[in-house]
C-alpha cells in the first residue's frame, strides 16, 4: 500500500477533506480514536492481508508512525 492511497483510507476512516490529512498529521488532531484503530485493522487486513497488532497502534502519534506499520 503506498503513502497516497494510505492516506485515502485514514481520510475514509475519518471522513474527512483530502487537504486535512497529510503523513505529518497528529492522530489527535484529526480526532483519531479506538474505532478509527478497528476500522484500520480491519482495512487493512482486508487490503494487504497484514494483520496490525493493537498495541503497536497505542505507540502511534501520527498518520506517518500508523503507515510505518503498514
Amino acid at each position: 500500500m503506498g503513502e497516497a492511497s494510505f492516506l485515502e483510507l485514514v481520510k475514509e476512516i475519518l471522513e474527512l477533506d483530502a487537504e486535512a490529512v497529510t503523513m505529518d498529521s497528529t492522530l489527535d488532531d484529526l480526532g483519531w480514536d479506538s474505532l478509527s484503530n478497528i476500522s484500520l485493522i480491519a482495512a487493512v487486513d482486508e487490503q494487504t492481508g497484514k494483520v496490525v497488532s493493537p498495541g503497536a497502534l497505542k505507540a502511534c502519534s501520527t498518520v506517518a508512525d500508523l503507515y510505518s506499520l503498514v
